[in-house]
């Protein structure tokens, strides 16, 4: 079932996962050493990560999504068109969150805050577990799909 997905798009969101997962651990230093021990360096050096990593990797998955899983995969068999339209959909909901997590970020870096450090600790956390749940359940769906066809 998984030959249906190209190697290198596995390859691609396996990569992107591996990087979510670093920024995801990045994210939760900063949160962690809120309000008081804020690295600056560290979070302008996230701010310029979090749209680069986060723009690749759903340019990645939408590709994945609608060209390699929709119109090759299991999908042929199984309807997850609702799934998949939900997960494009999270996707874009994903990169504006991520915008404005970079702009706070940015002005932590920069010495400034424009909301409360408890607003921008639930705003990582609520980020980066987002995150790591969205790339559990993508490598649930990799998992089915690699399983011998019974």
């Amino acid at each position: 079932m998984l030959d249906a997905m190209s190697g290198s798009a596995l390859r691609e969101i396996v990569a992107g996962h591996r990087e979510q997962i670093g920024l995801c651990k990045t994210l939760e230093l900063i949160a962690d050493a809120l309000p008081d021990n804020i690295d600056p360096a560290l979070c302008r050096s996230a701010a310029g990560a979090i749209h680069r990593v986060m723009t690749r990797i759903v340019a990645v998955e939408e590709k994945a999504l609608t060209d390699d899983l929709a119109q090759r995969g299991p999908a042929r068999v199984l309807d997850l068109s609702a799934t998949i339209e939900r997960l494009l959909r999270e996707n874009a909901e994903d990169l504006c969150y991520a915008e404005e997590l970079q702009e706070t970020l940015r002005e932590l870096g920069d010495g400034r805050r424009s909301v409360s450090a408890d607003a921008i600790g639930y705003m990582l956390r609520g980020f980066f577990e987002s995150r790591r749940r969205r790339i559990a359940l993508e490598r649930e769906i990799l998992t089915a799909m690699a399983a011998p066809a019974p």
